[in-house]
């Protein structure tokens, strides 16, 4: 087995109130920077992780020149439209400037905006103001970061008869990227409730990635070609002490306010559990190690 001593970078997209921070704490990562907008995850991000810095609109996120419009009356000046202001001038942060302050993230995470998919909502789909795929395989094409993990629940399969989903996978391979995923539900990291997702692993083409159909191998073995052979997830339970054991989750107490109440539950259901995401970047982590010893 290889050992899980190293770090590794992570840059956390739509970041809700940082279960994807936990987990990356959990397998001895380090979060880079946060892009999240909702006022209140904002300040539990704030009080959690005052140290990593929260870079907001994901829109705004590693944009290039060429993503602005060029003025007909002055070539040399471009204008971001969105912003509505001069690129120079804007809001936005250019992959450059992140690259520089940051450096490039071994991993990008996200928890992509699931109400164009629910089941809950209208599933607009691409048609639907809150489809951040686009921008997430934006930022994955700026940064080229080894690998991409991103949570979303399993009625993005079936949208729109299955389009959505292999528009997705069509655009991760036109920018360099293999991509694997599963369903998995909470219950089977130890969780008292069942809370099934979809989780999506992208690896770099040209990088040596997380290969093989999950069973093939048992879990964290190396393949034939030296891969890091993806984990058996169904085959694995996680129990813990930490988790209720009834049904529902119980996050607040007798005489808590009802607004607050009501952001507390908006924040959890939107939140991964950090368990499930830490078992995937355990994975990406035995991969990136794989990778940098082979590099020596």
């Amino acid at each position: 087995m290889l050992a899980l001593k190293m770090s590794f970078t992570v840059l956390d997209l739509f970041s809700g109130i940082g279960g994807f921070a936990i987990a990356t704490q959990m397998v001895g990562g380090r979060t880079i920077a946060f892009a999240e907008t909702s006022k209140h995850a904002k300040k539990v991000l704030a009080a959690r992780f005052p140290n990593v810095p929260n870079l907001g609109d994901v829109t705004k996120l590693c944009r290039r020149l060429y993503d602005c419009e060029p003025q007909p009356d002055d070539d040399e000046v471009f204008w971001c439209p969105r912003c509505n202001a001069d690129f120079s001038d804007c809001d936005c942060i250019g992959t450059d400037q992140f690259t520089d302050t940051y450096g490039v993230p071994d991993v990008v995470v996200a928890g992509v905006p699931c109400q164009p998919s629910s089941q809950v909502g209208k599933r607009m789909g691409t048609a639907d103001d809150r489809w951040m795929w686009p921008d997430t395989i934006r930022i994955l094409r700026e940064l080229r970061p080894s690998f991409g993990l991103f949570e979303n629940p399993p009625a993005i399969l079936d949208l729109d008869g299955g389009r959505a989903f292999g528009g997705i996978l069509a655009e991760m391979a036109e920018v360099g990227y293999d991509v694997w995923w599963d369903c998995v539900p909470a219950s089977f990291f130890g969780a008292g409730h069942r809370t099934e997702r979809l989780w999506m692993v992208a690896s770099d083409s040209d990088c040596a990635g997380l290969e093989g159909q999950p069973g093939e191998l048992p879990p964290h073995e190396e393949s034939a070609g030296g891969h890091v052979a993806t984990p058996n997830l169904r085959d694995r339970r996680f129990d813990s002490r930490k988790w209720y054991h009834q049904s529902g989750v119980q996050p607040v107490a007798d005489g808590v306010s009802g607004w607050m109440a009501r952001h507390a539950l908006e924040a959890i259901g939107n939140a991964v559990v950090p368990e499930c995401a830490a078992a995937f970047l355990a994975g990406i982590k035995q991969a990136l190690t794989a990778q940098r010893a082979r590099a020596i």
